[in-house]
Order: structure tokens, then C-alpha cells, then sequence
């Protein structure tokens, strides 16, 4: 089993997603039903991580970064073989810009 660790940013991605769905779209069923789906994907990754393929842009992808879905937003990550981790990098709506937000955090790290 995997260790999840968790970005600065991811934990204020999750509560952005969360306070829109539930305040602006005036959705707080949907809202809770988005955190369950989250939850799930969480244990799905800590027990198979490599059930995602990298992503295929060719600089990410050399960096080890995959994804999962969680409804209409991206679950980024990366796995650290060696240590039996799963590092949690963000987690943004899909038809954000995701691509060059990812890069350009990674390329300052």
C-alpha cells in the first residue's frame, strides 16, 4: 500500500472545487457527493497507483505525472516507487490549463 502526501496547493484546489460547487453552483449535495468521490479515488491510488498511464504531454510525462478523474477535475500526481509514495501535486478542474500550470510549478521546483 502507498502513502499519500500531499502538495501545498492541493489542499486549497480541493476546498476551491468544494466552496464553488457548494456556494456558487448552489449545489451542497453535490458538493458532498464530489468530497465521496474524492475519498474513493484516495484509496484506489494508495492501493494501485499505476492504474493511470502518464499523462501524454512528453515533459510531464518525463517527470512521472499521471492523473485520475474525480468527476470533471483532475487528481495530478506522481508516484515515488522507492518510498511507497504518492505525492498529490493538484487537483484542477479539466478544462483548466492545466498542462502549463503543472509545468511551470515543477520547472520552478
Amino acid at each position: 500500500m502507498f502513502e499519500l502526501i500531499f502538495s501545498e496547493k492541493i489542499n486549497d484546489d480541493i476546498v476551491s472545487s468544494i466552496n464553488y460547487i457548494k456556494n456558487t453552483l448552489k449545489a451542497p449535495m453535490a458538493a458532498q457527493n464530489h468530497v465521496e468521490e474524492l475519498k474513493k479515488k484516495y484509496i484506489k491510488l494508495k492501493d494501485n497507483p499505476f492504474v493511470r498511464p502518464l499523462v501524454q504531454n512528453k515533459y510531464l510525462a518525463s517527470k512521472g505525472i499521471r492523473f485520475i478523474m474525480v468527476k470533471k477535475y483532475m487528481l495530478l500526481y506522481k508516484i515515488d516507487e522507492n518510498n511507497n509514495t504518492v505525492f498529490l501535486y493538484r487537483f484542477m478542474y479539466c478544462r483548466r490549463d492545466w498542462i502549463n500550470i503543472l509545468t511551470n510549478e515543477i520547472k520552478k521546483e
